[in-house]
């Protein structure tokens, strides 16, 4: 499929969040450095992620990115498996457990079309993956026969009713950092439901992030509100956050 290519040259290109380090890519320092900025803008993510929970848990991560989240699931002693789409971002998560001394295995593969696993997995996770992919319902499918009957599904989406995509629709913003990104797709929660709830219970659906932040100072690692949001009081901007955010995620179990 063609749009397949393309979404993994695009990947390829520019991996998410890969200009967030500073230092020599691939040290130690520039690791720390985009978990570090990733997890001030996202501090959700961890909470969400809830990385303690999973030690000597089976974790497969669908779409590992350049590995911040995989790196947090190993210091915390899962037993994690990571697929992705973009070989340069599976090589930059390598490197990482190599530099850091970690124990996990990481493929390059298609989500529609997983490895056959020795084992099945307490948790399934993908952070801000499943919707720069179609056919997720086949996606939806792997994950379903790889989790665990007791097992926790969790994943992040962009959602619909948020201050972004009132953005995008008005011509003012885009998905993505870097432009013409090939394919993207945004949430309502009943989008959710009809996405997944003939084979998981839907537990929780929670919203979060708007990004409030001057862009050309954001990437001189600056953190400065726009005005109109530094105009908000702190309780105003949290509660864009949480009613209008960009990310939706979702907690699921099988039934």
């Amino acid at each position: 499929m063609e749009i397949i290519n393309t979404i993994k040259d695009y990947w390829n290109r520019q991996p998410c969040n890969i200009l967030h380090g500073k230092s020599l890519q691939g040290t130690k320092e520039w690791y720390n450095e985009v978990k570090n900025k990733k997890y001030f803008v996202e501090s959700h993510v961890p909470k969400f992620a809830n990385f303690p929970a999973y030690k000597n848990k089976n974790v497969l991560e669908i779409g590992c990115g350049i590995g911040t989240d995989a790196l947090e699931f190993a210091r915390h002693g899962a037993n994690y498996t990571g697929i992705d789409i973009s070989s340069v971002s599976v090589n930059i998560t390598k490197q990482g457990f190599k530099i850091f001394d970690l124990k996990g295995d990481i493929f390059e593969c298609d989500a529609r079309s997983l490895p056959r696993f020795d084992k099945k997995f307490d948790l399934v996770y993908s952070c801000g993956v499943l919707h720069h992919f179609p056919e997720s319902d086949k996606t939806i499918d792997q994950i379903y026969n790889l989790l665990k009957n007791d097992g926790t599904f969790k994943f992040l989406v962009y959602a619909k009713n948020s201050w972004k995509y009132a953005m995008i629709q008005a011509g003012l913003d885009q998905y993505e950092a870097q432009d013409n990104c090939p394919y993207a797709v945004a949430y309502t929660n009943e989008e959710i439901h009809n996405l997944i709830g003939d084979k998981f219970n839907i537990e929780k659906i929670e919203q979060n992030h708007c990004f409030m932040y001057n862009i050309p100072k954001y990437k001189q690692n600056i953190f400065e509100l726009q005005p109109w949001f530094a105009a908000m009081s702190e309780e105003m901007r949290e509660a864009v956050s949480t009613k209008l955010g960009w990310h939706l995620m979702v907690t699921a179990s099988k039934k």
